[in-house]
């Protein structure tokens, strides 16, 4: 019996799949095998497939049935203590394997273990910040949203028995489907504070992605509390749960540029949870910061200008703050863009602070952050004296901030 069986669906996606493929072979755990389920694809996955040359890798190819059926297809054909998936556009980090297994042999009353996930681009560039939520101490939270990356997690092929595989009725967030019915079942799950893995964004897709997600979210829902004899403690998180799926989809249509479809989401949410309205409706203004931290949202600041002008008239209250809190946003952003030493987004985020909220020109971290960017960027560019043969020349050592 193999210790880890990595299920890998590839659907059209030959331009990655050799890297995802490597990401697998090069694991510092070796005891795995690999299960490539081509899922009908018209590219050149087979061949590339074909031409690698490692025993542990297996190749099945079925008619297309969709991202669910291939995962199930590559599950009923391995033979793992643990289960592991993998699409074929996202990657490994190298120790994935070897700290999650770790973390399930110490932890053996444990279902799942979870670790991060880095965001990157089509080309394989860092983007946004790296997804750190972890399942919920109280499971039934988990009907709030999906927090884990499919491809951060290793579950024990026991407990994927219990419930059973991913239902292949539905077009996304099967992933959290499946993390649902093992945590009502009482799966326990163990967190490794790391990154494992990377999850790749493709900007070409994502409005047509964020109506399909928006979708499945209300059919995993329905789904869940159709259900009978449901636990107080889940029954009672159906507005709840509700309310989190039509923000979501505001943030979706947000996204798109169709306000009128999010202004429809936001008054769905508020209605269900009066609660985001108290305080001057503070909790439904820290949910739209937090959308900024998605991949999609490439310019955070103005996404969320963007949000502020398309408020429904519901939300007249909130809109007013619309300066007060764009302003905070951007010194935000600044400070986060001075951390990556980005020091133009840093000025160009401290500049609209400045704009939004003038009363930040007091601020002295803020200032701070914009005077310094000119520095440091004024001394990264200046070139080194260099050694001339004979003659020990005085070097210029690097800026080190206080």
């Amino acid at each position: 019996m193999t210790l880890v069986s990595v299920v890998i669906p590839a659907y059209n996606q030959a331009r990655y799949l050799t890297e995802a493929l490597q990401s697998v072979m090069i694991q510092t755990l070796g005891d795995l095998e690999i299960i490539l389920v081509d899922d009908g694809s018209t590219d050149q996955t087979a061949q590339i497939v074909k031409g690698i040359s490692d025993p542990r890798l297996r190749y099945i190819y079925q008619d297309n049935r969709g991202l669910s059926a291939a995962r199930n297809t590559g599950m009923r054909s391995s033979s793992g203590e643990y289960l592991t998936f993998l699409d074929s556009d996202d990657l490994f980090l190298p120790s994935k394997l070897e700290l999650l297994v770790r973390a399930m042999e110490s932890h053996p009353e444990a279902g799942i273990a979870a670790g991060q996930a880095i965001p990157i681009d089509d080309q394989g560039n860092r983007i946004g910040k790296v997804f750190t939520k972890r399942l919920p101490d109280y499971p039934a939270e988990l009907l709030l949203g999906n927090p884990l990356h499919v491809g951060s997690v290793l579950l024990r092929r026991s407990w994927q028995q219990k419930v059973g595989y991913f239902d292949e009725n539905l077009r996304s967030y099967e992933d959290w489907d499946m993390w649902l019915r093992l945590a009502l079942a009482g799966c326990r799950a163990v967190w490794v504070p790391e990154p494992v893995s990377l999850y790749r964004f493709h900007g070409a897709q994502m409005t047509r992605l964020g109506s399909q997600m928006t979708e499945a979210t209300f059919a995993v829902l329905d789904k869940f509390f159709a259900q009978p004899d449901l636990p107080q403690a889940w029954a009672s998180r159906k507005d709840e749960a509700y309310s989190r799926a039509h923000l979501r989809a505001a943030a979706q249509a947000y996204v798109a540029q169709d306000f009128e479809l999010a202004g429809s989401h936001l008054r769905h949410a508020v209605r269900l949870n009066p609660v985001l309205m108290e305080n001057d409706a503070s909790p439904l203004a820290h949910v739209f910061r937090a959308w900024t931290d998605l991949p999609k949202t490439r310019d955070p600041l103005a996404f969320l200008k963007s949000v502020y002008l398309h408020l429904p008239a519901e939300l007249e209250a909130l809109a007013r703050l619309r300066t007060s809190h764009l302003g905070r946003a951007a010194a935000d952003f600044a400070l986060e863009s001075f951390e990556r030493q980005d020091y133009a987004r840093t000025r160009r985020y401290a500049l609209k602070a400045f704009k939004y909220r003038p009363a930040l020109l007091l601020n002295r971290g803020i200032v701070s952050i914009l005077v310094r960017s000119f520095l440091d960027d004024t001394e990264s560019r200046r070139p080194h004296v260099q050694q001339r043969e004979g003659v020990q020349s005085e070097a210029c050592t690097p800026h080190e901030s206080p």
